[in-house]
C-alpha cells in the first residue's frame, strides 16, 4: 500500500514487515447481550533510514462476545465497527502531522499545532485553529487586513487559483464555529469526524504554494545573482591594467 509519512513526508509502498496490527478486548462479566470493548491498533515503521519513526493509531469499538461470532479469531470481542467506543480512532503519535516549514510565522504554526493535537477530541475547535491559521497566513503573506476573513480572502481572490480560492473559502466557512459566536450563534457549523484533516492539509498546502515556492524562488534568483557578481568580478580581473615595471638601473 502507498503511504505518507506524517512524521518526514516520504512516500513508501509499504510491506507487511513495516507494519503491525490486532485486536484485544475488555468484557466483564457475562451480560445479557454478551456485549464488550474491542481495542485494535495499527503501527507503522516508516521505512525511509533517515526517519524509521513509529506512527501508532488506536480503535476503541463496542462489541460482542466471541462465542456469538465462531468466525472471529482476532479476540475474544469482535468490534462492530459502526459502534466506537470513548473516542473512537485516534493517533498516538505522532500527535501533531506533518511540521509547516520554517518560512511560517511561530503563531500561525502554533495554531496549526494546536489544532492537530485536538481534532480527534474537538474536531470543531480543531476547524476553529485552522481558520485563524489560515487568516494568519494570508495577513502576513499577501499584506492584506480587512475587518473579517471574507474580505481578505476577495482582497486576494484574482491572485489564486479558482479551486485553492473555493477551498480557502471553504475552510473559513467549516471553521465558523466560535469566530464570531457574541454576532449570530447560528454560524456555528457541525464538523464532522475526519474533516479537520482536510483543512489541516490544506494548510500544508498552503505554506507549499506560497511560503515554501517563495523561499525557492528568491534562492534560485541569489544563485543567479551570485553567478553574475563573480563573473564581473573574474572579468574586472582579466581586465586590470597590470602595474608598469620598474626602471632598468
Amino acid at each position: 500500500m502507498s503511504w505518507v509519512c506524517p512524521h518526514c513526508g516520504t512516500t513508501a509502498t509499504l510491506g507487511t514487515a513495516d507494519i503491525d496490527r490486532g485486536w484485544a478486548s475488555a468484557m466483564i462479566g457475562t451480560a445479557p447481550d454478551n456485549e464488550g470493548i474491542a481495542i485494535g491498533w495499527i503501527a507503522v515503521k516508516c521505512p525511509s533510514q533517515k526517519c524509521g519513526r513509529y506512527v501508532l493509531d488506536i480503535s476503541t469499538r463496542y462489541g460482542l462476545a466471541k462465542k456469538t461470532h465462531s468466525d472471529y479469531r482476532n479476540g475474544d470481542v469482535k468490534p462492530d465497527l459502526d459502534r466506537p467506543f470513548g473516542i473512537g480512532d485516534v493517533r498516538v503519535e505522532p500527535r501533531v502531522g506533518l511540521p509547516l516549514s520554517a518560512h511560517v510565522p511561530l503563531v500561525v504554526k502554533q495554531d496549526y499545532e494546536e489544532a492537530c493535537l485536538i481534532k480527534d477530541l474537538s474536531p470543531k475547535a480543531s476547524a476553529t485553529l485552522c481558520r485563524r491559521a489560515l487568516q494568519g497566513m494570508i495577513r502576513d503573506f499577501w499584506k492584506v487586513t480587512k475587518p473579517t476573513l471574507h474580505d481578505e480572502l476577495a482582497a486576494i481572490k484574482t491572485q489564486c487559483e479558482t479551486e485553492l480560492f473555493d477551498a480557502m473559502m471553504s475552510l473559513k466557512s467549516i471553521g465558523n464555529i466560535g469566530a464570531h459566536p457574541e454576532k449570530d450563534i447560528s454560524l456555528i457549523v457541525d464538523v464532522d469526524e475526519g474533516e479537520p484533516d482536510a483543512l489541516l492539509e490544506l494548510l500544508r498546502i498552503l505554506d507549499k504554494d506560497w511560503y515554501v515556492a517563495r523561499a525557492d524562488r528568491l534562492t534560485r534568483l541569489s544563485t543567479v545573482k551570485q553567478l553574475g557578481v563573480a563573473k564581473a568580478a573574474a572579468k574586472a580581473a582579466n581586465g586590470a591594467v597590470l602595474p608598469a615595471p620598474p626602471p632598468v638601473p
